[in-house]
């Protein structure tokens, strides 16, 4: 073969693989619908990230914490959405698209509980109904965690499984001199809003980096009224209410940081005693603090730990639970 030969084949070989390489079908990525089927469908702020390239393993229904708002999920929603998974998460009432938005789900912009639990069985009930060959998971952190624990403890047919992240039980106290003048205004007015940054700045997060932003995100709620933490603490604790009724072996998985500034870790052993379940995975990182799963990027520990307690969970199959026709 002659020196331009070569030459030539080289260049159609290299100008093929370019060819090649444009021809390629496009990598799917995680999608996140805010205004999707199960937002039409129920009338809710509900978000929903999927991936209609991927077989779907399961489905994963998440309740955010007091202050946040559903889409605090999205870092660890698409990337569970890359490992196969649907991933839905509703907005609380009083939270994310309830303050601006409420009309266009007919309620109003104030913090109601009762009707948050509420938003969270229609939709896992919608799901199990629409999907029921597939494994499916209630999770939730901090006051979304207690949330889907009281889910799952009152319905445990209605989920496969649930994830605990920073769990609610027994608070530290952290006094201060400002409580004399707030409490002293919450007694005059209990249902007009105080500002929570001095409560939440030091105690949200082991990393500072992630308070500075989670302070900058305006989508966050940071000013609430007593009489709304009152409730808020009231519903953390009638959430613990019903534990024993998980079924023994009823999967829990459970993550927590040692450095938590606003729940006692230490503590939690003493509320597992009262759980019905015994299939408790429990993981508590030494050097972690109370936010682990909202608004940052999906630590290498939390992913490994979800892998993993996801795997195990989809590897049999799925018992189909007849449930009455909704009406």
């Amino acid at each position: 073969m002659t020196k331009l030969h070569f030459g030539l084949s080289l260049l159609i070989a290299a100008i093929s693989g370019i060819s090649g390489l444009w021809s390629q079908p496009a990598q799917s990525a995680p999608q996140c619908s805010p205004n999707g089927e199960f937002t039409k469908r129920l009338n809710l702020p509900v978000y929903e990230w999927s991936d209609p390239e991927k077989p779907r393993k399961g489905t994963i229904v998440a309740v955010h914490g007091l202050t946040f708002y559903a889409a605090a999920y999205d870092d660890l929603a698409s990337y569970l959405v890359e490992q196969g998974y649907s991933f839905l998460a509703v907005d609380m009432r009083g939270f994310g698209r309830w303050r601006d938005e409420n009309l266009t789900f007919g309620g109003d912009n104030l913090v109601h509980f009762t009707q948050t639990s509420e938003d969270a069985l229609r939709l896992i009930q919608t799901l199990r109904h629409d999907r029921p060959h597939e494994k499916l998971f209630a999770m939730g952190e901090s006051l979304g965690a207690n949330v889907a624990l009281d889910l799952v403890s009152k319905n445990p047919d209605l989920c496969d499984g649930v994830i605990l992240g920073s769990l609610c039980y027994k608070s530290h106290i952290h006094p201060k001199i400002r409580w004399t003048i707030d409490i002293t205004k919450g007694l005059r007015h209990p249902n007009k809003r105080l500002d929570l940054t001095p409560y939440i700045t030091p105690y949200l997060s082991h990393s500072k980096a992630l308070t500075r932003d989670c302070l900058q995100d305006k989508r966050i709620c940071r000013s609430l009224s007593p009489a709304e933490l009152i409730k808020a603490r009231k519903t953390n604790l009638w959430a613990l209410l019903n534990v024993e009724k998980l079924p023994p072996s009823y999967p829990v998985l459970v993550i927590a940081g040692q450095k938590d500034a606003v729940f006692k870790t230490d503590s939690l052993h003493e509320l597992f005693k009262r759980f019905g379940s015994h299939d408790l995975d429990i993981n508590i990182f030494p050097d972690k603090g109370h936010l682990l799963l909202e608004h940052q990027a999906v630590m290498p520990e939390v992913a490994e730990i979800f892998d993993r307690w996801l795997s195990l969970q989809t590897a049999g199959e799925k018992v189909v639970v007849e449930l009455p026709q909704q009406r």
